[in-house]
């Protein structure tokens, strides 16, 4: 089985230098019709080229004013399926329902979303902790695939790894993939996962280097899995394609 994450940031073709945020602020606003094309053809070129059989992408809008699609998860999908292969898209806003934030024009089609290859089931989990908190679970005959996207904030990600490990480790066969948001190192997403069958799987660098970065963190991978120590695992890497800000990550394994 193979399993791609990817964190497309919006597919606003930010490749996560200082200067293009500066350069090119309209894209966080209004979009880029240019911009996107580019992230998406990128975007679908690699999952054509892997041909995994679920994808997990963080950080798709699902129909905003930044985006000309009506949704970028259901726009890959019809995308592929013009290349003769076929996926079941799914997505989820990342803020859950009530509250503030999720009422917000520019954030409410804020979303991640799950692309697989059999139509397998799929449930939506939001952690109590944080605003991004959404968990996405695909069920297949041989394993219960998770897609996450954790909180920025320190404090906020502690409780959210608590809530997840409870959350996975209550199936007996999970693989987790996403951007953990890891500032402070992996020994925070060790220590929570300390005790349980399941280990991280670390495919390397998923961030370019960048100016001053040392002084919010000294990790360049904020991307990975975690799964069954005992799993026979053939790959897990990190993929040489800048879609966005982050790289995408591939893991192939033996439920």
């Amino acid at each position: 089985m193979k399993l791609l994450s990817c964190n497309a940031g919006y597919l606003l073709d930010y490749e996560g230098s200082y200067h293009e945020y500066v350069l090119r602020p309209h894209r966080g606003l209004i979009g880029s019709k240019r911009a996107e094309e580019n992230a998406l053809s990128q975007l679908v070129d690699v999952i054509n080229d892997e041909q995994p059989d679920v994808v997990g992408l963080v950080e798709v809008d699902q129909g905003s004013l930044r985006t000309r699609t009506d949704g970028q998860v259901a726009d890959i999908a019809r995308r592929l399926r013009e290349r003769g292969l076929t996926y079941h898209p799914q997505a989820a806003t990342k803020y859950g329902s009530g509250g503030v934030i999720p009422s917000l024009p520019m954030l409410q089609h804020l979303a991640n979303g799950v692309l697989s290859t059999a139509d397998h089931e799929t449930v939506v989990h939001y952690l109590e902790t944080g605003p991004k908190r959404l968990v996405i679970e695909v069920s297949t005959p041989e394993v219960d695939i998770f897609s996450t996207h954790l909180a920025m904030s320190g404090r906020a990600r502690r409780s959210q790894l608590q809530e997840l490990a409870e959350l996975v480790t209550a199936r007996e066969n999970p693989v987790v993939a996403g951007d953990f948001n890891t500032y402070n190192g992996l020994d925070e997403v060790e220590a929570v996962f300390d005790g349980t069958e399941l280990t991280v799987y670390e495919p390397g660098e998923t961030v370019p280097p960048r100016p001053l970065d040392t002084v919010v963190t000294d990790t360049r991978t904020l991307d990975f899995f975690i799964a069954p120590e005992s799993m026979a695992v053939s790959r897990c890497d990190v993929l040489d394609v800048q879609v966005s800000d982050h790289r995408p990550i591939v893991m192939e394994f033996e439920p």
